[in-house]
């Protein structure tokens, strides 16, 4: 049995054949709002390449959209869902790049090693004064979207002697937000761009945040109201803040960096063998549709 697959677009970092698909897969790689949709029976894309309802309505045989990202807010999982279409996602190809730079956001921010090496620039020796600079340890941590990478994010702090408060809706004992805001010392984002968390971390939701802790995005930068965040760093209510992404890509990072605000150009994700990751992950997918198995990571309109 022949199969098309389409991959429509790729990310900057994940460039690469997609190796180990199985026999009769034949691959069509373009960039471009001319792909052609109505061939594809799978559609592979990255974040940038955007599954809205009019591509939905091209999508004549389609069976698998697949994208090769952790977050999926550029596919419309309603319409997709309408149209009978599965869909499903790679959380494990990036998964510990991703947690390993949070934490190592984290543990930056909370260990003042910004500050700390900006002094060591101008010839400082700090060891005098660093009760001023007010280290801490790990603490409280308030980890915000508890699915593939927020859980494993749960048990590396918990290995730290952390006490790890889950905050996500989908969990019965998980803690509220308020709660947990009011209680941690660190809080990190790991949940998926939903309408209905759009800038939940804004002016009103920081105010919220004990004085004093940091917080620490590698989700989706709508998450944050970005210049809010800044400013209360800037205005001593936060210790520290980490962003990997923005609300707006590529951004001027240069207007807000700090030696107690971390910026990286969305990188969390990357490491060396990401497109072989990439590629297993669409050759598993792949073979379970031609097997008429289920789909790992499949999602529904309410993921």
């Amino acid at each position: 049995m022949g199969l098309t697959l389409v991959r429509w677009g790729t990310a900057e970092y994940e460039r690469g054949p997609l190796e180990g698909l199985p026999p009769g897969v034949d691959v069509v790689t373009v960039s471009g709002p001319d792909a052609p949709l109505e061939a594809a029976d799978v559609l592979v894309v990255p974040s940038k390449s955007r599954v809205d309802a009019a591509a939905v309505q091209r999508l004549r045989r389609c069976q698998l959209v697949l994208t090769t990202t952790s977050g999926y807010d550029h596919l419309d999982l309603s319409a997709l869902a309408a149209a009978g279409i599965v869909v499903s996602y790679l959380p494990l190809a990036r998964r510990d790049a991703v947690v390993e730079t949070a934490l190592g956001m984290i543990l930056s921010l909370t260990r003042r090693l910004g500050p700390l090496q900006a002094a060591a620039a101008i010839g400082r020796w700090e060891r005098a004064r660093l009760d001023e600079h007010g280290a801490t340890t790990l603490g409280t941590v308030a980890v915000v979207g508890v699915g593939v990478i927020g859980s494993h994010m749960c048990t590396v702090l918990s290995a730290l002697g952390a006490r790890v408060l889950r905050v996500d809706p989908r969990l019965e004992d998980g803690v509220p937000l308020p709660d947990a805001l009011a209680q941690a010392d660190v809080v990190t984002l790991h949940c998926s761009l939903n309408p209905g968390n759009r800038r939940m971390m804004g002016a009103e939701t920081l105010g919220g945040m004990r004085p004093g802790a940091v917080l620490v995005n590698t989700a989706r930068g709508a998450l944050v109201d970005v210049e809010a965040a800044v400013a209360a760093v800037r205005a001593g209510h936060l210790a520290g803040l980490g962003l990997d992404v923005f609300p707006e890509e590529p951004s001027d990072l240069a207007r807000w960096a700090a030696p107690n605000i971390l910026l990286t150009p969305h990188a969390a994700g990357w490491h060396p063998r990401l497109g072989e990751a990439v590629a297993a992950g669409v050759a598993t997918a792949v073979r379970a549709v031609l097997d008429g198995a289920p789909v790992p990571f499949a999602l529904g309109p309410g993921s």
